[in-house]
């Protein structure tokens, strides 16, 4: 059986790995426009970067100070997951559309096989998880750094190639599809 994950490793953040308990503070649009903006916090259990490799590894050496901080990058591509069960349980998840998302023939979801405690850095493992490709967000680099610092937030695995590249080019052609202003018909209805 090929190997999908490793765990996560220190140092640089890395495409295609698995965090656990990120939290996202955003401004509630109601509050805009008074004098004291309120604040939420949304809790993601799960996310996957989604930033390139290499830029995220440029930036990481700026900020531990190699002094170019044109390569810094301001924040971090991520990528909302959920388990298998949630996703199988959400709204208009029927089971067609289900067996197609279990075996990522649905370019909307992907779908991640269990990771082993193995290759789990916390040698716990984690179930099988989906993403929703239109449940992105992003989060300030510096910030996701302090929250894995301080405990609040935990590297679990990262995706091994050419699992790595199946899900990243799956997210890509999904952000880049062309929407038509009208289905294509067929004028031999047979």
């Amino acid at each position: 059986m090929a190997q999908i994950y490793l765990p996560a490793v220190t140092g640089s953040l890395r495409q295609g790995e698995i965090l656990s308990h990120l939290t996202q503070i955003k401004l509630d649009v109601s509050s805009l426009g008074h004098d004291m903006p309120v604040v939420v916090r949304v809790e993601h259990p799960y996310a996957i970067v989604i930033t390139q490799d290499c830029d995220l590894d440029w930036d990481f050496r700026a900020r531990e100070g190699d002094g170019k901080e044109e390569k810094l990058v301001p924040s971090v591509l991520l990528c909302q997951m959920m388990t298998a069960a949630e996703l199988r349980g959400s709204e208009g998840m029927n089971s067609s559309r289900w067996s197609n998302v279990k075996i990522n023939k649905n370019e909307r979801y992907h779908f991640f096989e269990r990771v082993p405690p193995e290759c789990d850095r916390l040698s716990e493992g984690l179930v099988e998880l989906g993403a929703d490709f239109k449940k992105y967000f992003t989060l300030p680099t510096d910030e996701v750094y302090k929250m894995i610092e301080t405990g609040k937030s935990i590297r679990r695995c990262r995706l091994l190639s050419p699992y790595l590249e199946h899900f990243s080019t799956r997210f890509a052609y999904y952000q880049f599809r062309v929407a038509l202003p009208e289905e294509h018909s067929s004028k031999n209805e047979n």
